[in-house]
């Protein structure tokens, strides 16, 4: 239940459903060490998978290990549907399921769907996951490339539900007033830094246009294996005093109050949680088009910016110019942003997994 936003969906699907009186055991596959950043209810059960006693550092041993761990656990509770997140783990979850009396509906999270697997292996992929009642994914388009490419599967489009207000993590709180002036306007973007964030896009665009917009900063939350080379163009462009990396935060609600404008320079997405939840707190949001995620949440114009991915640094550039010399628009689009409130909600998102689930 690390940082992410399909655990963030897991902890609110069984949040729900233990408010409803069902029996919920949530099974995570990391071992324990890594540290939860979504909680759940007492009333859930929760269970890890552990590393092989004998070769706790044979990954190969381990995976086999956890594959024998969850299948104990599924044939113990004998539960009448099992939802299983992620590509790998939905590989093991159909295999560990496989002469068991129980529903089994997995999620994909990506575009597109499966994309990590090998494929020239889609021939076994198609056998596997057909035993899958449903496959969840959260855009049309990814039901599109599954109708096609997995054609003896079942589909359903559930997007992502939002919690407005976000509640505190656990996790270090970092006040936004405690590292930008209060007179200062924020640049906000949130997410694991990893090339496909593009992070480096978003800051040279913001260094080509910050000496027009002397009161304005950016700052970009998360962790990754790219946070080195990002501090170090940091410092390269001598931005270390209007740029701000402070890592991951477990108050990201305060700094979307605290935000003036928020910006996704993904990609690839699938269906992203920062980008809803920003649009939920009234930011102007700036987005690339990518394949599948944000144009299902912006319409251009109206809620948010959308720029063509082939513009690069320079179409971040011109949308950011736009936003922060009109203040009318940018005060129209945070009020039709809002309205992604209800649309998304708790309530109206859990109707539709509840339907899928003949609950």
């Amino acid at each position: 239940m690390n940082l992410g936003g399909a655990q963030r969906v897991v902890s609110i699907l069984c949040d729900h459903w233990s408010q409803e009186n069902y029996k919920v055991t949530l099974i995570s596959t990391y071992t324990g060490s890594k540290v939860n950043h979504y909680q759940v209810s007492n009333d859930v059960s929760s269970l890890h998978l552990s590393d092989s006693k004998i070769f706790p550092k044979n990954r190969l041993i381990n995976l086999i290990w956890k594959f024998i761990e969850l299948r104990r656990h599924i044939r113990q509770l004998s539960p009448d549907v099992v939802i299983s997140f992620l590509t790998r783990v939905n590989v093991a979850t159909s295999l560990s399921t496989i002469g068991f009396n129980t529903r089994l509906i997995i999620c994909e999270r990506t575009w597109t769907p499966f994309a990590t697997l090998n494929k020239k292996l889609f021939w076994f992929y198609r056998l596997l996951f057909k035993r899958a009642d449903e496959v969840i994914v959260q855009t049309d388009k990814s039901k599109s490339w599954l109708n096609k490419n997995f054609p003896e599967n079942s589909s359903t489009v559930i997007p992502n539900p939002v919690v407005y207000p976000l509640p505190l993590h656990n996790e270090r709180s970092i006040k936004p007033d405690s590292l930008v002036d209060k007179d200062k306007r924020i640049i906000l973007a949130s997410g694991r830094m990893h090339k496909y964030k593009q992070f480096d896009l978003l800051i040279r665009a913001f260094n080509a246009i910050k000496d027009h917009h002397t009161q304005w900063e950016l700052v970009i939350l998360g962790e990754g294996e790219e946070r080195l080379e990002l501090k170090r163009l940091v410092d390269e462009l001598e931005m270390s005093n209007r740029i701000n990396l402070p890592g991951s935060v477990g108050n990201i609600s305060e700094w979307y109050e605290r935000a003036d404008l928020f910006v996704l320079s993904s990609s690839v997405e699938g269906f992203p949680n920062v980008l809803l939840e920003a649009m939920t707190y009234g930011i102007p949001c700036v987005s690339f088009d990518c394949d599948t995620g944000p144009r299902d949440m912006i319409q251009n114009g109206i809620n948010g910016l959308l720029v063509h991915p082939s513009e690069k640094e320079l179409g971040l550039e011109n949308a950011l110019r736009k936003l922060i010399s009109d203040k009318n628009l940018r005060l129209n689009i945070s009020k039709n942003a809002t309205l992604l409130r209800e649309k998304y909600s708790v309530d109206n998102i859990m109707k539709q997994w509840d339907k899928t689930l003949d609950l």
